[in-house]
């Protein structure tokens, strides 16, 4: 149980890197059009490991090493790298899709209009009941 609050508290502390360079930043929104204009979800891991390697062989990470040391070494492992970008690019997928969601019931709320209260009709006058005898009889 330990072991997993320490992983998950290290692939949120990488996450926290990874947006501080941009390239974060950029496969976050990537995943956000992806879940927005409805794309087939199994994009996403294929698009989390295609920017973890991207990040893993081409982003320079020397500048925020200082900031957080654990997941800095964290990210020198491409593996780690791969798994911290299909965490971004999921959430950032369903960011992409609860937004659409939300455009389209706002657009709807705007179109429809509210209605209009219409005055009470006079009351109708009550029926007699026949209590004491069936209507067969």
């Amino acid at each position: 149980m330990v072991r997993l609050v320490r992983f998950v508290g290290l692939i949120i502390q990488a996450i926290l890197v990874e947006f501080l360079h941009v390239f974060g930043l950029v496969a976050f929104v990537i995943a956000a059009a992806l879940g927005f204009f409805r794309l087939p979800s199994w994009l996403v891991p294929i698009v989390g490991i295609i920017c973890g390697v991207i990040a893993d062989k081409y982003v320079d990470q020397s500048e925020i090493v200082g900031l957080l040391e654990k997941a800095a070494s964290a990210n020198e492992r491409g593996g780690f790298l791969v798994i911290v970008y299909v965490v971004i690019v999921a959430v950032g997928y369903v960011a992409g899709a609860h937004s659409r969601r939300w455009l389209h019931l706002r657009k709807i709320a705007q179109a429809t209009p509210a209605p209009v209260p219409t005055p009470n009709p006079a009351p109708k006058p009550q029926q007699k009941r026949n209590r004491g005898r069936s209507s067969k009889g």
